[in-house]
């Protein structure tokens, strides 16, 4: 039996993948959105002290930081549907093999087999050192 997906499976998938792009796509509209409102409302109003513009100023990281991994899941899962149109779905994009039906099933839209990408997050892991000569 072959770890490569079925076309049934990729049909899931792929309706899998849709549903979460939507789901994406709106939270991340909402969440602009809200930030669009508390940057309007925020410019009339005064800081009182340090510590609520510390506190602002930290939210707005936290909200960034959520935003990016948004934008960053709906990516993938966008480069996800590219691969199910294309025929490369289930495919490990840095060698070829099989990704396996087990990893699609906890995370439809991964790329790299769990060999690649566990050798993808060493490597990134890795610090650089330079030798200074």
């Amino acid at each position: 039996m072959s770890a490569q997906p079925t076309t049934p499976e990729k049909e899931q998938y792929q309706k899998l993948l849709l549903h979460r792009s939507a789901a994406l796509t709106a939270t991340l509209r909402d969440a602009l959105r809200a930030g669009e409102r508390g940057d309007a409302a925020g410019r009339g109003g005064e800081v009182h002290d340090w510590k609520d513009d510390a506190f602002a100023e930290l939210l707005k990281n936290t909200q960034n930081t959520e935003l990016a991994h948004l934008q960053a899941e709906l990516a993938a899962v966008r480069a996800a549907l590219r691969r199910i149109e294309d025929g490369t779905y289930g495919e490990c994009s840095d060698c070829g093999r099989d990704i396996g039906r087990a990893r699609l099933q906890v995370q439809p839209s991964a790329p790299r087999c769990l060999s690649c990408q566990q050798k993808a997050e060493l490597g990134a892991a890795k610090p650089r050192i330079s030798t200074g000569l």
